[in-house]
């Protein structure tokens, strides 16, 4: 539900998103919306809001960052967790401590040298906020390593860890994000993670959904008669959830209140996020939309040019045949390449050569943001014809959809449009270029653009 409530109509945003709309009824009804259709549908809390602290170095998932800004993060997620509590709905903050730093924890073991000082100025800064004001009933753990605390265990196995936020009054429930992860499956079998979760002070266990349920009972079940854990440590967690589900019942006939506005503000979020960033005294808009332009479309490599092909093709949120007849409608005289974002000697060369026909060049770019892929960045390849066109003077725009860290290594552009990764947000950047809206968003994160 980081994106709204799947099963709904309303458009699915990013927490990035929210965050470049910058204001607090954006996320306040985005938050209206996932309490409206998950209570309609049973549900009565989610693993969210992410408080996250957004790093330049995060390996992926950029998205899901509400910004760099500890206050604006904190923000945002009190905002959110209100709205949650006041409509008898849990909130689940995640993923503590946070400190991300290189590595994806769903592909290997990521080792923080944060110290513990600057975890609790920072990191910790938004869970002991929320739990001050009654917001915090639930916190999600990371499988990080945090070597300054405990150099052993990633924080999910870490009492070290978990004592910190409880010795600062925390009586909520503590999630173990999935087991699934490479980051513990490859040092510790999966019994082994069982027990370790208990130990620890864990209170809900998310087993490897590999395995079937009935295994990681029997396994939690062996680990407890082995003694792995103790009574005590068994009756303290089955408290804290007793204490949650107790809450949940008491608060479940709340009627969510969903407004008009709400909707409006919803359903204008992928507008409203569109961040511009130019040259001095240039607009965001493109100007004379008669001009010969050429808009070269980066895309995934399975692409297929063929419009027949167009519900394989655009599948997924970035949709390169949609952006080409949008452009096209808008800038009639302009052409449309595209380019797989790993394109051979010979795509290049014609690429180049085309761009000698036209009095400047338009690129589309974009980066898959998702967990087991190790990085959100574009490829060089990319980056490096972007450049070499630039050097000539030819490119008059990049429109960026995805992690906006992503261009930084490119060179003197002279407009970047950010429209971070959703799909509805595609069309508005366009509109943004032929001057049909302005771009009313910010970065919610310092980008270094040459």
């Amino acid at each position: 539900m980081e994106r709204g409530y799947p099963l709904c109509d309303l458009p699915k945003v990013t927490a990035l998103s929210l965050a470049a709309c910058a204001t607090d009824e954006h996320y306040k009804a985005f938050a209206k919306g996932i309490v409206k259709y998950a209570k309609a549908e049973g549900f009565n809390g989610f693993w969210g809001p992410i408080v996250d602290i957004l790093r330049e170095n995060v390996p992926v998932g950029v998205s899901r960052f509400f910004g760099d800004n500890v206050n604006n993060v904190t923000n945002a997620a009190e905002i959110m967790a209100k709205v949650f509590i006041d409509n008898g709905f849990f909130a689940t903050a995640k993923h503590y401590p946070s400190g991300w730093e290189s590595y994806d924890t769903h592909m290997t073991e990521n080792v923080c040298k944060i110290s513990k000082e600057e975890l609790l100025e920072k990191d910790i800064y938004p869970y002991i906020e929320l739990n001050k004001k009654g917001l915090l009933p639930a916190v999600m753990t990371t499988h990080s390593i945090f070597a300054n605390v405990d150099p052993e265990y990633p924080a999910t196995f870490s009492k070290k860890i978990l004592d910190i936020l409880r010795d600062k009054g925390f009586t909520g429930v503590y999630f173990a994000d999935s087991l699934a992860m490479m980051s513990v499956l490859h040092k510790y079998d999966e019994e082994t993670t069982y027990s370790l979760c208990m130990k620890a002070g864990i209170d809900i266990i998310l087993p490897d959904y590999r395995t079937p349920t009935s295994t990681c009972y029997d396994m939690l079940k062996n680990a407890y008669e082995k003694g792995a854990f103790t009574t005590e440590q068994l009756d303290n967690a089955v408290r804290h959830v007793l204490d949650l589900q107790k809450w949940v019942g008491e608060h479940q006939d709340i009627e969510p209140d969903f407004t008009d506005r709400d909707l409006a503000l919803i359903e204008s979020t992928t507008k409203d996020c569109i961040t511009a960033v130019c040259q001095d005294g240039l607009s965001a808009d493109l100007g004379d939309p008669d001009k010969r332009r050429l808009f070269v479309i980066v895309t995934p490599m399975d692409f297929d040019e063929d419009p027949n092909k167009m519900v394989v093709t655009d599948r997924g949120w970035y949709k390169p045949m949609a952006l080409a007849k949008h452009i096209k409608s808008l800038f009639k005289n302009s052409e449309i390449s595209f380019i797989p974002e790993f394109a051979n000697a010979q795509r290049n060369e014609a690429l180049l050569l085309k761009t000698t026909e036209h009095d400047e060049v338009v690129f589309i770019t974009y980066c898959e943001m998702s967990c087991y892929l190790g990085t959100d960045e574009l490829t060089k390849r990319t980056e490096v014809l972007i450049n070499c066109i630039n050097l000539l003077g030819r490119v008059s725009a990049v429109v960026h959809f995805g992690n906006p860290y992503a261009v930084e290594p490119l060179d003197n552009i002279k407009r970047i449009i950010f429209g971070y990764n959703s799909s509805d947000s595609q069309k508005h950047a366009i509109d943004v270029l032929a001057g049909k809206i302005p771009a009313k968003g910010r970065l919610p994160m310092k980008v270094n653009i040459k």
